[in-house]
Formats: structure tokens, C-alpha cells, sequence
């Protein structure tokens, strides 16, 4: 494996764990928008991880059905779990492309039950694809600055 692509492996799927962990802060605070947004962020930044240990270099769709897709060529498991996603791939279309002034802003389209669904997709994402890594993302050190 290219030393240098599973480097970026680690790097995305540490980022996904953040951004799993800010994940109960936004829930409660009530910013469902927001949860909703970064369960599609933590989902999409774990598959690229994988991706990434598949020698996959270009990854720049923000579509994580595409990515399971594109997964599915090296693990049919992702097929399974590209049937489950799609519900936050809406999430990502309404809070980042959303033009409020020709509806409602997205803080106010999401309520609680869709955080805590998000929230629960992005934990299955991330936990399938801890599973699959050729590494242990807990042995994954934190880059200096």
C-alpha cells in the first residue's frame, strides 16, 4: 500500500471521528441543521478514508452514495450500506444549497428526529468502516502544526 495514501486514509478518518464526537455538542444546542450537516461529513470523510487504503486517489464527489458505490467495487458490503445513507445525502443538499430567501433557511427545516437519525447513520458509517481499515484508527497519531 502507498505510504502516502494511507497517510490520507488516517487523516480523513480522524477527521470523521471529530467531527462524530462534535456531533452530541450541536445535538444540544439544538442546532439540528447542523448535526445533520456534519453526520453527512463524518459519513463521506470515513469513506473516503477507505478509499483512500483502496489506492483510490480521486475522491472529490461529496455524493456518499457515489462513494459507496465506488466502495462496493472493493467490498460488496457497501452496497448494504449505500441502500442505508441516503437519507444524508438529502441533509447535505438542503443545508449547503439551500437558497434561503427562496425557502426556509435550513436551521429550520430539521427537527430533532432527523438529528438523532443522522446521528445514528453516521455512527453505522463509521463503525462499518472502522472494520474494514487496514489500520487501527486509535494507533493513528495527531499531526503537530
Amino acid at each position: 500500500m502507498d505510504p502516502e495514501l494511507l497517510s490520507e486514509a488516517r487523516i480523513w478518518f480522524r477527521q470523521a471521528e471529530s467531527n462524530y464526537k462534535f456531533l452530541s455538542v450541536a445535538r444540544k444546542s439544538e442546532s439540528y441543521d447542523l448535526v445533520c450537516f456534519l453526520s453527512q461529513q463524518v459519513a463521506e470523510e470515513a469513506l473516503k478514508a477507505y478509499l483512500f487504503c483502496q489506492g483510490k486517489e480521486e475522491t472529490s464527489t461529496h455524493v456518499i452514495t457515489e462513494l459507496c458505490q465506488i466502495a462496493s467495487k472493493y467490498d460488496e458490503g457497501f452496497l448494504q450500506l449505500k441502500n442505508e445513507i441516503e437519507t444524508l445525502n438529502y441533509f447535505n443538499i438542503v443545508v449547503n444549497h439551500s437558497n434561503p430567501v427562496e425557502c426556509a433557511i435550513p436551521g429550520t427545516l430539521f427537527g430533532q428526529a432527523d438529528a438523532e437519525k443522522a446521528i445514528a447513520t453516521a455512527k453505522e458509517v463509521l463503525d462499518f468502516v472502522r472494520d474494514k481499515l487496514p489500520f487501527n484508527p486509535a494507533d493513528t497519531p495527531v499531526a503537530d502544526n
